[in-house]
């Protein structure tokens, strides 16, 4: 489901079994699930959750507000619109940092300007990291062959920042005796956006690519970034 619908933050299920069923609720902090009701003797929790299903806003029911899939998807970093050109990576993990990357382009059609073609960033990072990526990458902002960032932003869900923690309270999760994975959604602009190394046109460009890799660890060492 989170493959398929990219602007998925959470999701929501139902299981049946022997006349019990459940609530489940998946994220990238993984799954937590309500305890069995009774099919008979329990129908009105039933109700409720198949009227919030059929009534809620998409939002209450994991769609990111800030993600337009429709004729011209159209991805939001903080109060900039970018075009979705094409996907250019995807993790398909359901904990952790489910990274999608995106060629973007701020007006359509995105032509060969590099003033207008970026690449977007997405990923659920742990806050418990001592160095975000945006500090790293700033750190290396002179190094030629590291990206530039142009901008970073924490998605916003109801006014809070978007977060594994809005859904997975310590008061709940002491029930499951295992302490939530904090996670925030973050986004980078970033730049220049370049093919994907699985497209270089010749083993020269591939060849260039790793140079460049090594160039760019030597800096991070060099310069103590992490």
């Amino acid at each position: 489901m989170f493959d398929a619908q990219p602007n998925r933050a959470f999701s929501y299920s139902l299981s049946f079994h022997a006349g019990q069923y459940r609530l489940y609720m998946y994220d990238r902090a993984g799954g937590v699930y309500s305890r069995s009701y009774d099919l008979h003797e329990s129908p009105l929790p039933l109700l409720r959750i198949l009227c919030a299903t059929a009534f809620a806003p998409a939002s209450w029911l994991g769609m990111d507000d800030t993600f337009d899939c429709r004729l011209h998807p159209v991805i939001t970093v903080d109060a900039t619109q970018y075009f979705i050109i094409a996907k250019c990576f995807s993790s398909s993990v359901i904990r952790g940092r489910a990274t999608n990357v995106w060629f973007v382009a701020k007006s359509i059609p995105a032509g060969s300007d590099p003033n207008n073609i970026f690449v977007v960033k997405d990923s659920w990072v742990n806050i418990e990291r001592q160095l975000s990526e945006e500090q790293i990458l700033e750190a290396l902002k002179d190094v030629e062959c590291v990206p530039k960032v142009k901008e970073a932003w924490t998605v916003q869900r109801d006014g809070q920042d978007d977060s594994t923690s809005l859904r997975h309270p310590a008061a709940f999760m002491s029930h499951f005796q295992r302490p939530c994975d904090h996670r925030t959604r973050r986004r980078l602009v970033l730049t220049p956006a370049g093919r994907p190394i699985t497209h270089a046109a010749s083993p020269l460009e591939v060849v260039t690519c790793l140079l460049d890799l090594v160039i760019g660890k030597e800096f991070v060492f060099r310069f103590d970034v992490v």
